[in-house]
């Protein structure tokens, strides 16, 4: 199976004609155009388009099919890499060591921090949004605790009664209040790193079992 190289090498050759005047008849480098008759793509620079642009031209003047000539050029690209891969990649191998695993890691854990801070924090902009789902305005309690329950949107920090409570990666929070007989009262709080602040109120009974 003849190579690119080859097939022009023998076509130019049955035309009698002389290398250096195809050159300057083509308006490219003379180097080039030997390359590409001994199969030497390291010589050509700027890879695979390039030596397709030269492949074509030269293909036409010598009065072969050029688009032949770059399927062959392809053929002899992917089958026998080590002999026509272009300059800029002779010799390199795809590596993966150690230190890109470790590297790609660390990325990936800053990426995912920021991408957290970013969406509990600033996301969308604007004041915390804050939401209480337990308990409900004026609910009856049969118990001396309350479950204390809500979710956190744009915002870093919760506090019940002046308490802190732990939030969880989704915004959501959940304490158990420990309420007196009777009506009982609740100050929820919440405020970003921008100072912004959000705060709602919340009655409810708690009764002895």
């Amino acid at each position: 199976m003849r190579t690119v190289g080859e097939i022009l090498r023998q076509q130019r050759q049955g035309l009698s004609q002389d290398l250096i005047e195809l050159a300057k008849k083509l308006k490219i480098k003379p180097e080039h155009l030997i390359a590409l008759e001994k199969d030497d793509y390291r010589s050509i620079p700027g890879g695979m388009p390039i030596i397709i642009g030269i492949l074509s031209n030269y293909s036409r003047v010598l009065k072969l099919d050029p688009v032949k000539m770059s399927a062959v050029f392809r053929r002899d690209y992917t089958g026998t890499p080590g002999a026509v891969l272009p300059g800029e990649l002779q010799g390199k191998r795809p590596s993966w060591t150690p230190a890109h695993t470790v590297g790609s890691i660390v990325l990936i854990l800053i990426l995912l921090a920021g991408a957290f801070y970013y969406s509990r924090s600033f996301l969308l902009g604007g004041p915390p949004v804050l939401r209480l789902d337990s308990p409900k305005e004026g609910e009856l309690i049969i118990s001396d605790k309350a479950l204390i329950k809500g979710r956190l949107k744009r915002g870093d920090i919760v506090a019940v009664n002046g308490e802190k409570v732990l939030l969880k990666e989704d915004g959501s929070f959940e304490v158990i209040f420990d309420c007196r007989p009777g009506e009982n009262l609740i100050l929820i709080e919440a405020a970003n790193p921008r100072g912004e602040q959000e705060q709602l109120t919340r009655r409810f009974t708690c009764q002895e079992e």
